[in-house]
């Protein structure tokens, strides 16, 4: 069983004037534990930023271990500040760290609509997990150190180098693509070959130059250094520098089979993504120059010197701080006009052209100086793409800038007075002038899609019932679903044609989702579609982001249908649009579903239960055969499709597992995506019951188990056969073999469901020396291989281990060789057993009887005398076993010898062994309660006298020890410290008050109390403090489980509680015992409780 100490070392406050924060030594970083708070992940990053901090980021194994011991005493998550709030890129930490170490718990980042922003849970050993950003926790702020990493990059592109042909130069270093496809372990050999390593990125800008000046093609997946194998999920360049910079694409990095430990640059914006090492692929080379020689000045083709091109296009970065005005009228000299940004590969080119500048803004042509709110460039381009800073463009007129460092290529609204560098843009010489555009006839809407001739985008409205709403995220998953996004709106055009929509189907007072948010907190608003954020519609005072919760947005209720941002996970109507021409899904808003009298839903011959309890596979099955069923079989497409439009319509606001049946499998139905999923059967998940008509008779029959026997060689027990092999070390295997050869023999490595079991199997290993494999696992949560369900547990102190691990024996472990096999019994070979009743059995050197009537203790104890024995006491962890076992046969409880009646309160034997072994049961013993029986989980409770129960006698050939002479001994000696003899220890009262782990680590061992003689000391000492403290700590501590035990390991045989106490329901979090000053009497209170503590030490020789 799990045995735990309280937690007995918390981390020390820094002594510099910032109280409640923690200091890594090793690092200088200092941590904030803000574990009594309950905000949304936005509210905590604000909360860390206002203290010139960020919510967590780990970069390190060294920082998750540091972090993990920090928390490990709380049992609820904290945020961190890990998130995907960028829908266009992957996971991230906010403030920019690298995403370069994953830990996510078993399951996450789990696959679900809004679940994008990340907790760390020491219940899953600190281990990550993906939330809802809205839902309220604790949370984590970090401090760090200033880098200076970056400046020593920096540094090195401020000069000037010359590349050999082939390789471009970008800030200090020189760039080639290498198309040859080649294994990642081969490409890095060929780049080295070269003088030079796979590339290595770090910064924005660097990223931008490889998207846009090396030739990186759209369609093209490119290895690059990063790569995990040196330790799994901690990447690392390998040209050895410092992990500075990513960017992941959506929903990496990931790890689908386990071997995706090499990284490729791939798709339209050059994002990132882990993959196999051995995929043949092209790969970017980067090295040092050969010598820093001037840069050689090369005129780009089609374009003035000291222009740069890019695609059609050629750049200039402006030489002197203009204001927009004299910015916009410098380029126009030169026959350009201020730079536009049309797509987001041009952005990353002029990232990479002004990202590592001093200056703090470059001047673009957008501004909205025309009309507030309505942004357009100066060149008459319509925007087709924008790239807002937090915040923007807000409600201020201005003109836009992009900025620089590490706010590299985010726009900003300004004053057009301010004075900034600019970027001028002009088409290249030898490109001819566009073709005037063609037109196209208008594609139509598809059936059930709304449109208008001058629209380019059809519309689809909901308008639902109050229980089929949906929030933000949930809305955009089924607008993509049916082949579209929620609803953006570029113009006063889009709103007028929007508003107009809403008004014939009068729903112009209902509050829509449109498709604009302010997720990220590090950007501006977005639209879901990419569309440019150019045109606002806000009512008054919005956006306000009241409380810091409101980052989605709304149509409001007004008629104008004005604009408001909301919280995300509200529950609205949506408008969904798609471009006129693209192929759309039908779907039916609900499943009008035709019900039996019992609630069943009827689908031609079948009727279906869909329930909502999460249980095992084994017990979902139990559940649906008392009703006459099974768990559901999908025989065709329109069955499947049944039941998802039945389940997508359910009125809840979470996602649904069911579980289902096909053949011998146990699969997951995910309800938002419809996809089916084998997992092991003993996971619980809600689950579908399936009933054909013509078999239901509303009878269920009960059937019983038959009873069974075992083949030669395996041990019955509860109609359960199993088997320990391996004693001999030629037969011992790995848990994958050992399960391999349980199966062969008809049979699985055991699983244990209840402490009969467990205390079998222990019983027949007592003996085995080396560790013994068992069925459980844990490669994503705890499961028996068996699919039984994991329903008990019995962990050695300190497991289980914070890995992936396969579990054996002793008691129980992750290590071992051995293998216990189980198999269901076999009815053919069955024979009657009968328990012993009228003889004694040997065990030890000690023979016992169960005498199988009830009777009182009394009675019971002249029952065993009558048989020249007495009421068993129990001297061991096996003999508890062995009754166990013999208490399990029938199936009832046993009067053992254990007594407080007649040794002045405290517990005695009645054969007068002496106590060198308790078992108590959570919240045991009770003071006026004086007689003990054995449970049938093998625990020790307390009873009135005259209860009746089965009972254990016993006859033992062992001899009556006696009490030991009095230890002489002295007690230390200490100029500061007064120790008090008594019999064999020394004790130290100290009435300075502090908490139960403080005075642990003050005292090493507090005080454990073995009779009366030793409770009366201690309280007639503690008398002379009770003008200093209330109170005082001894060693007596419940574990997690409920169990009191003292901190020296001493048997709990005496007990000396206050009234009413122990509590029949335990306080929460009182896990520690006081002695009282005054009468000496015990009882529990919060471990941070602070009162004085007793030491008590051996005296010495």
């Amino acid at each position: 069983m799990q045995c735990q100490y309280p937690n007995s070392s918390a981390p020390l406050l820094s002594d510099d004037t910032e109280r409640f924060w923690t200091e890594d030594a090793s690092t200088g970083v200092r941590y904030q534990i803000n574990s009594e708070s309950a905000l949304t992940w936005h509210q905590a990053r604000k909360s860390c930023q206002e203290q010139n901090a960020e919510l967590l980021s780990i970069t390190e194994i060294h920082e998750q271990e540091y972090v993990g011991e920090l928390i490990k005493k709380f049992s609820f998550a904290l945020w961190i500040g890990l998130n995907t709030l960028n829908f266009n890129s992957g996971w991230q930490w906010a403030g920019g760290s690298p995403f370069r170490y994953l830990n996510w718990a078993p399951g996450s980042p789990f696959p679900a609509p809004g679940k994008i922003c990340g907790t760390m849970n020491p219940r899953q050993n600190a281990k990550w997990e993906n939330q809802a950003c809205n839902q309220r926790f604790g949370y984590i702020c970090k401090k760090r150190k200033i880098n200076s990493k970056f400046n020593n990059i920096t540094k090195e592109q401020e000069e000037p180098i010359k590349c050999t042909e082939g390789w471009w130069p970008y800030a200090g270093h020189c760039y080639s693509i290498q198309r040859e496809s080649k294994a990642w372990k081969d490409a890095l050999t060929s780049c080295k070959r070269q003088n030079g390593d796979l590339a290595s990125v770090h910064t924005i800008a660097e990223y931008g130059f490889l998207v846009s000046q090396l030739g990186y093609k759209p369609t093209e997946e490119l290895w690059l250094g990063l790569n995990d194998l040196k330790a799994h999920f901690y990447f690392e360049w390998s040209d050895g520098t410092p992990v500075m910079f990513t960017t992941w694409q959506r929903r990496h990095p990931t790890y689908r089979n386990g071997l995706e430990d090499c990284v490729v640059m791939k798709g339209q914006d050059g994002y990132w993504a882990t993959d196999v090492c051995d995929r043949q692929l092209g790969y970017i080379c980067k090295k040092k120059p050969s010598s820093q020689s001037p840069e050689e000045k090369i005129k780009d083709p089609g374009c003035q010197e000291g222009w740069k091109r890019f695609s059609f296009y050629c750049y200039l970065v402006g030489s002197a701080l203009a204001t927009f005005s004299d910015a916009n009228k410098t380029c126009e000299q030169s026959k350009a006009y201020l730079a536009t940004v049309e797509t987001r590969n041009e952005q990353a080119f002029l990232i990479s052209l002004i990202g590592l500048r001093s200056e703090k803004y470059f001047w673009l042509g957008l501004s909205d100086t025309e009309e507030q709110g309505m942004f357009r460039w100066t060149s008459g381009e319509t925007p087709t793409f924008t790239h807002w800073n937090s915040a923007m463009p807000g409600k201020e007129q201005g003109c836009v800038a992009m900025g620089t460092g590490a706010s590299a290529g985010l726009w900003d609204v300004i004053s057009c007075q301010e004075t900034a560098n600019f970027l001028c843009k002009q088409r290249a010489m030898d490109v001819p002038p566009p073709a005037p555009p063609v037109h196209v006839p208008a594609a139509s809407c598809a059936q059930g899609w709304d449109g208008a001739p001058q629209a380019d985008s059809c519309f689809k409205v909901s308008a639902l019932d109050k229980n089929l709403k949906k929030n933000w995220f949930e809305a955009e998953e089924f607008c993509r679903e049916i082949g579209g996004n929620l609803v953006t709106i570029n113009s006063k055009e889009d709103q007028l044609l929007i508003w107009q929509l809403a008004l014939e189907k009068g729903l112009q007072t209902q509050g829509f989702w449109m498709g604009l948010f302010l997720l990220n907190p590090d950007e501006g608003f977005t639209w879901i579609d990419g569309s440019p954020v150019i045109y606002e519609n806000w009512d008054e005072d919005e956006p306000n982001n009241d409380k810091g919760i409101e980052h989605c947005v709304m149509f409001n209720r007004s008629p104008q249908m004005r604009w408001n941002d909301l919280y995300c996970e509200h529950l609205l109507n949506w408008i969904c649009e798609s471009k006129k021409g693209m192929t759309t899904s039908p779907f039916n808003w609900k499943y009008q579903a035709v019900q039996t009298a019992d609630g069943w839903i009827i689908y031609k011959d079948k009727q279906y239960y869909f329930s909502r309890e999460r249980v095992p596979m084994e017990k979902a099955r139990r559940i649906c055969q008392r009703n006459f069923a099974d768990l559901v079989v999908i025989e065709d497409e329109n069955e499947r499709q049944f039941i998802w439009k039945y389940v997508s319509t359910e009125p809840t606001n979470y996602l649904l597992l069911f579980t289902l049946i096909t053949i011998h499998i146990n699969y997951n139905f995910y309800l938002y995506l419809c996809f089916w999923n084998d997992i092991n059967c003993g996971l619980k998940n809600a689950f579908i019951c399936e009933r054909r008509n013509s078999t239901y008779s509303g009878f269920v029959p009960t059937v019983l188990p038959p009873l069974g026997g075992c083949p030669v060689m395996w041990i019955l027990f509860q109609n359960k056969c199993y088997k320990i092999v391996g004693s001999r070390e030629e037969e011992r295997l790995t848990w994958y073999s050992a399960r391999s050869a349980c199966i062969e023999l008809g049979g699985n490595l055991a699983s244990i469901h209840n402490a009969q079991v467990q205390a079998f199997l222990t019983f027949h290993l007592k003996d085995v020396a080396d560790e013994t494999w068992i069925g459980l696992s844990d490669k994503h949560s705890y499961v028996w291989t068996d699919g039984s369900p994991y329903d008990y547990a019995c962990w050695a102190r300190g497991f289980p281990l914070s890995k992936y691990s396969r579990v054996g024996w002793k008691v129980w472990d992750n290590i071992g060789k051995q293998e216990i096999k189980s198999m269901d019994s076999k009815p053919e070979l069955f024979h009657s057993t009968t328990a012993p009743d009228s003889d004694f059995f040997h065990y030890g050197n000690s023979s016992y009887l169960i005498i199988p009537s009830k009777m009182s203790w009394e009675e019971a104890r002249k029952a065993c005398r009558e048989k020249s024995s007495e009421l068993a006491s129990i001297s061991d962890y096996y003999s508890n076993i062995f009754l166990l076992l013999q208490a399990a046969q029938y199936g009832e409880t046993l009067w053992i010898g254990l007594n407080s009646n007649t040794s002045y309160g405290y517990y005695r034997w009645s054969d007068k062994q002496k106590i060198d072994f308790s078992n108590w049961h959570y919240e045991e013993p009770k003071e006026k309660k004086a007689c003990v029986f054995l449970e049938l989980s093998g625990e020790w409770k307390t009873a009135p006298c005259n209860e009746k129960h089965f009972s254990a006698c016993k006859k033992s050939e062992d001899i009556l020890p006696s009490d030991p002479p009095q230890d002489i001994g002295r007690c230390p000696q200490s100029g500061h410290i007064a120790w008090i003899p008594f019999r064999s220890y020394c004790y130290y009262f100290n009435a300075n008050e502090m908490s139960w782990v403080q005075s642990v680590t003050q005292c090493g061992m507090l005080t454990s109390v073995e009779d009366l003689a030793e409770s009366n000391f201690l309280a007639e000492h503690a008398d002379l403090y009770t003008s200093k403290t209330s109170g005082f700590w001894i060693g007596l501590y419940r574990n997690i489980n409920g169990q009191l035990l003292w901190q020296d390991n001493s048997a709990l045989d005496f007990v000396n509680w206050a009234e009413a106490e122990p509590l029949e329901e335990q306080r929460e979090n009182e896990y520690c015992v006081q002695l009282s000053a005054s009468s000496g009497s015990w009882n529990s209170i919060p471990c941070s409780s602070r009162k004085g503590f007793i030491c008590k030490t051996p005296k010495s020789k």
